[in-house]
């Protein structure tokens, strides 16, 4: 096959490649992935006088390729239970996690109110140093303390509830 020809075919050729692979199985990334590699093991074939029915070669190699990834996962896990366990947190872990964040929640604001306003201005409304100095009308310098003193007390808060 000549090169021209090869240009003329390989659209259609990757549209049947592409089209075999994801009737084999494969997700559109990994579709478009084997074609390119099938495109390019029929470039290299293109000289062989074999090539002589390039679509049903396309198609062949692109269902081989896709069978062969698709070999190569990982297999997925028998039992209903850990694959259920793996992706939904149970009930239990459901409600502590609830409680971390409310007590947490109670902490921040049990905090004194210059380095909750600090904090908050930090960690939720996403302001820089600057801004919350001159919000509040202290130096920069004093943020920076102001918040590691914040982050001090309730890092210390939580090994405390931790601990019980």
């Amino acid at each position: 096959m000549t090169i021209d020809a090869f240009e003329k075919q390989a659209p259609r050729l990757r549209a049947l490649a592409l089209q075999a692979a994801a009737t084999a199985g494969a997700d559109a990334d990994t579709a478009e992935d084997i074609a390119q590699e099938t495109m390019l093991r029929l470039w290299q074939m293109r000289d062989d006088p074999r090539l002589y029915n390039p679509d049903g070669y396309a198609s062949t190699i692109a269902r081989h390729l896709t069978l062969n990834r698709l070999r190569r996962k990982p297999p997925l896990p028998l039992d209903e239970r850990q694959a259920v366990s793996q992706t939904v947190p149970s009930p239990l872990d459901i409600i502590v996690q609830r409680e971390d964040e409310r007590w947490l929640q109670e902490r921040i604001r049990n905090l004194p109110s210059t380095l909750h306003a600090v904090l908050h201005m930090r960690q939720v409304e996403h302001r820089s140093n600057a801004q919350i100095a001159d919000i509040l009308g202290i130096a920069p310098a004093s943020v920076n303390t102001l918040l590691a003193r914040a982050r001090r007390q309730l890092l210390e808060e939580i090994r405390q509830y931790r601990k019980k």
